[in-house]
């Protein structure tokens, strides 16, 4: 499922295809957004993402939400790019130079912008990690919150009600930068470990974002290598990584499984007892 920093690339790239464009053609194939095919003119206002939902918003002051989970697909072509796919379209936009198509997701809304807050899941999530808004001192509030403060690491991180946008191969990577494991709980952490985590939470989702998905710190890594070329293929330091070294002190990296998902980490850099 994509994460954030997916999420929030995609609806950066409606942005760029369809605010202030002149859109020649719509038309909506999804029950929740039949109505709108009634529309003679529809422009794009703005585009957003909040945590793993994308916001399109379009005059008359409507808001159309989609949620793309495991299977929802945008795409974006020239308007005369042949498309060959078992997709199920639900969204076409067209502009002089653009076609952007949703495909496949199932959890579409059409909302009065004034109401986004009232869908069902930006109801209940809290807030986006990748919000300019969401700094160190937002995040170590949250930690500290009643309602994560006795919990594991494990569970926290990918509750979207704690900070939205988080996922699997954030969390393993978030907790390996934070020298943190999967069992500890906020309560048990010092003051310096909760700012530490505060922070990677912020860096790591940041980096993700804008390095299309890579995690690995490459400035460090050159402070400590001295040549980064062999980690150009590299995109995570311990996510998916399992039964290779770590880059760090060369113990292997080990995974496990927690309510079906997956964790990956060091056993030594993150002070891991291997059961």
């Amino acid at each position: 499922m994509p994460e954030g920093p997916e999420t929030k690339r995609m609806s950066d790239s409606i942005s760029k295809s369809l605010v202030g464009k002149d859109i020649i053609s719509h038309t909506f194939f999804h029950e929740q957004l039949l109505d709108l095919n009634m529309m003679k003119d529809i422009s794009v206002i703005n585009a957003l993402s909040r945590g793993k939902a994308i916001i399109i918003r379009i005059n008359d002051g409507l808001s159309i939400i989609s949620h793309n989970q495991l299977y929802g697909k945008w795409t974006f072509n020239r308007p005369k790019t042949s498309i060959k796919t078992n997709r199920q379209l639900r969204i076409e936009f067209t502009t002089k130079t653009k076609a952007v198509r949703l495909w496949s997701a199932t959890d579409i809304s059409l909302y009065k912008t004034d109401q986004e807050s009232e869908h069902p899941y930006l109801r209940r999530i809290g807030p986006d990690v990748l919000d300019n808004v969401t700094n160190d001192l937002l995040i170590f509030n949250r930690l500290i919150d009643k309602r994560f403060y006795n919990r594991k690491l494990s569970g926290t991180l990918l509750d979207q009600s704690f900070i939205s946008g988080l996922g699997n191969y954030l969390r393993s990577e978030i907790l390996f930068f934070s020298g943190l494991n999967y069992l500890q709980k906020p309560s048990r952490l010092s003051d310096s470990q909760l700012k530490r985590l505060s922070k990677e939470i912020k860096n790591v989702s940041l980096r993700a974002y804008i390095k299309k998905g890579r995690t690995i710190d490459s400035i460090s890594i050159e402070k400590l290598f001295g040549n980064i070329n062999n980690f150009k293929k590299i995109r995570h330091m311990v996510f998916g990584r399992d039964g290779q070294p770590c880059f760090l002190c060369g113990q292997t990296i080990v995974k496990v499984l927690v309510s079906s998902r997956r964790i990956y980490f060091c056993p030594d850099c993150q002070k891991c007892k291997i059961e």
